[in-house]
């Protein structure tokens, strides 16, 4: 679920996409916020909601009960350093899109093509995970 709570965290919010085709009711109300507006309310996962409610809302990142998606989600919104991260490939991903470092530290191959889709507009199509499919796509239309 991290894994998933991080990548959803790295959705762009520039531009309108069609979320409906993503088979987690939370992923989707979080990609349906990020990317077209609506209510954060709509997510029952606690960390999930408190991350969308912190990025759209402004709400403070505190209420994130996962100390590594909270470090995430300082350094997102507050520019706090990625070195909090204890999770190597969220702190790789945080590091790409806070310093413009490169994904190629990124273990995880689905989450490696996502973040070079969302940081060198490179294809969402090499992600296996069909959600993370979904959820890149959306951020290319």
């Amino acid at each position: 679920m991290r894994v998933i709570i991080a990548m959803l965290l790295m959705l762009s919010a520039h531009a309108y996409a069609s979320c409906g085709n993503i088979d987690d009711s939370d992923q989707r109300a979080y990609c349906e916020a990020k990317n077209n507006g609506q209510s954060c309310g709509n997510i029952h996962d606690k960390d999930l909601l408190a991350s969308c409610s912190a990025e759209m809302n402004g709400q403070s990142c505190g209420n994130i009960g996962d100390s590594d998606q909270r470090a995430y989600c300082q350094a997102k919104m507050n520019g706090q350093s990625c070195g909090n991260i204890r999770d190597k490939d969220l702190q790789a991903r945080c590091s790409a899109e806070m310093n413009g470092q490169n994904c190629g530290n990124i273990s995880d191959s689905d989450q490696r093509a996502y973040c070079q889709a969302k940081m060198n507009g490179q294809s969402c199509g090499n992600i296996h995970d069909s959600n993370l499919r979904e959820e890149c796509d959306a951020i290319q239309r």
